[in-house]
């Protein structure tokens, strides 16, 4: 884990915790040129090397992230179809 000196650019999957309280947060929307540089019990929070991943509904656009992956196999259903797998 590394922490962000000026921010960071946003990307959807990424992954920041916090050194002194475990908090984790997780990108869900990034937007194209913009940085974070988030901060949590007033100290940056590191950049993990892990990377989530989502899902999108293709009907009405419903996004889902997934924090914990389970033993089984994951096929989120929306609007009464499969959930597109979101490129991270």
């Amino acid at each position: 884990m590394r922490a962000p000196e000026s921010g960071v650019e946003s990307k959807f999957g990424q992954v920041f915790r916090c050194p002194v309280c475990g908090a984790e947060v997780t990108v869900i929307r990034g937007a194209s040129g913009a940085t974070l540089a988030p901060r949590c019990c007033n100290r940056p929070m590191l950049l993990k090397n892990s990377r989530t991943v989502g899902y999108r509904c293709p009907v009405c656009g419903a996004e889902i992230v997934v924090i914990r992956q389970g033993g089984g196999e994951l096929r989120p259903r929306c609007c009464n179809r499969d959930m597109v797998l979101r490129a991270a």
